[in-house]
């Protein structure tokens, strides 16, 4: 018999799967009861769960008002960026020392897998695989607190983010970015992986910025002419 702290558990991972899966979207009102409903399990450790993924900084609680998924806004967003060009041009400057051929091999098809997800529109499932991706570099380090802050910073930027946002142009834009990394990787060029690094994921800052200014002036039309 699964004790609570599992119950707990197996609730946040089905509420992050149900966010990467678009059952669950930014800005949406959550009612733990629903959620319950659909894991079937009791109310308690889906309670609890939500509040470990507030801690997170997933999910926001507001008196009178309950949980709800917020969206991504212009200054979280600079800030996660900001973090994450520190911490990945440090962890590619760390893999390229390392990385070895079987991790070159590896590192090819998730390169694959990724240029294969195409559409009219940037879809989530594209973006999942671009995270996979930064976070083997990250594993290839060797340095796993690095890998596993990483992690964090993916599930606050990516699980909180409308990928229809983003330019239908990034697409090509970071497969190319992509290579040039892999290169520097495998030519063991520790400077060439990290400023590779830096300017995939800046430019990728600017894009997703772009996608939530869009939204904002969306918004502020609407609401002139409502």
């Amino acid at each position: 018999m699964k004790n609570s702290q599992t119950l707990v558990e197996i609730a946040c991972k089905q509420i992050k799967l149900m966010l990467l899966n678009d059952e669950l979207v930014a800005g949406q009102k959550l009612r733990y009861q629903d959620i319950a409903k659909k894991l079937d399990m009791s109310q308690t450790p889906v309670n609890l769960a939500l509040v470990r993924l507030e801690n997170e900084g997933l999910v926001r609680w507001e008196a009178n008002k309950g949980y709800s998924i917020p969206e991504l806004n212009m200054e979280e967003a600079r800030e996660l960026y900001e973090l994450r060009v520190l911490l990945e041009e440090f962890l590619a400057g760390k893999a390229a020392e390392r990385i070895t051929d079987s991790d070159l091999a590896e590192l090819r098809k998730l390169l694959d897998v990724h240029r294969s997800v195409r559409g009219e529109v940037y879809c989530r499932e594209r973006l999942w695989c671009d995270a996979r991706i930064h976070l083997a570099i990250a594993q290839y380090s060797g340095h796993s607190n690095g890998a596993a802050y990483l992690h964090q910073l993916f599930d606050r930027i990516y699980l909180r983010y409308r990928p229809e946002r983003l330019s239908i142009e990034r697409l090509t834009e970071a497969e190319q970015q992509h290579e040039k990394l892999f290169k520097a990787l495998a030519a063991h060029d520790v400077q060439g992986a990290r400023e590779s690094m830096r300017h995939h994921i800046t430019v990728g800052q600017d894009r997703m910025l772009l996608g939530i200014q869009d939204k904002v002036e969306e918004r502020r039309k609407v609401k002139l002419w409502g």
